[in-house]
C-alpha cells in the first residue's frame, strides 16, 4: 500500500473551525427562518434573487477590482503596502455605505429635515482623513524598517 499523496495544505480542523461552522450555519438559519416568518414583508423571491445578484455582482466587479488593487499596490515600498491596501478598501466601503446620502436619495422637500447637510463634502473629508491616517502608518512603518536596517 503507498502512502497518501499530500500538497501541504491543511485541511479545517480543530475547535474552532468547527465552532465558526456551527454559528455562522445558526446564523443562516436564524435568518432564513425569521425571512420566511415575516414573508409577507421579506418577499423571499425576491430577497433570493437580490442575494443571487450580490454573489454575481462580487464575484464580476468587486473581486477583480481587488486583485487590481493588490496587483497595483505590488510596486509600493513593503512599508506602504499594507496601509496602501487598507485605505483603498475603506475608501471603497465608506463611498459604497455613503453613496445614497450623497445623492440625495431620500431627501424629501416635504421633511427638510431629512438629509440636511452637505454629505458629499463630508464623504471627502471622510476619505482625506483615511488616507491621512494611511500616510501616518505608512511613514512609520517607513521610518522603523529603516532604523531596524541601520
Amino acid at each position: 500500500m503507498t502512502a497518501p499523496v499530500t500538497t501541504g495544505q491543511r485541511t479545517p480542523s480543530g475547535r474552532l473551525f468547527w465552532t465558526c461552522l456551527v454559528a455562522g450555519a445558526a446564523v443562516i438559519g436564524y435568518g432564513v427562518v425569521g425571512a420566511w416568518g415575516d414573508r409577507a414583508d421579506t418577499h423571499p423571491a425576491d430577497l433570493m434573487v437580490w442575494l443571487a445578484g450580490a454573489g454575481v455582482a462580487h464575484d464580476a466587479l468587486v473581486a477583480p477590482l481587488v486583485v487590481v488593487a493588490a496587483v497595483a499596490t505590488r510596486r509600493l515600498p513593503v512599508a506602504a503596502r499594507l496601509p496602501a491596501r487598507l485605505g483603498l478598501a475603506l475608501t471603497a466601503l465608506v463611498t459604497v455605505v455613503f453613496w445614497p446620502v450623497v445623492r440625495g436619495w431620500g431627501r424629501s422637500p416635504s421633511v427638510p429635515s431629512a438629509l440636511p447637510l452637505d454629505y458629499g463634502r463630508n464623504l471627502l473629508v471622510v476619505l482625506a482623513l483615511i488616507w491621512l491616517v494611511a500616510g501616518v502608518v505608512a511613514a512609520a512603518r517607513w521610518r522603523r524598517e529603516r532604523r531596524r536596517a541601520r
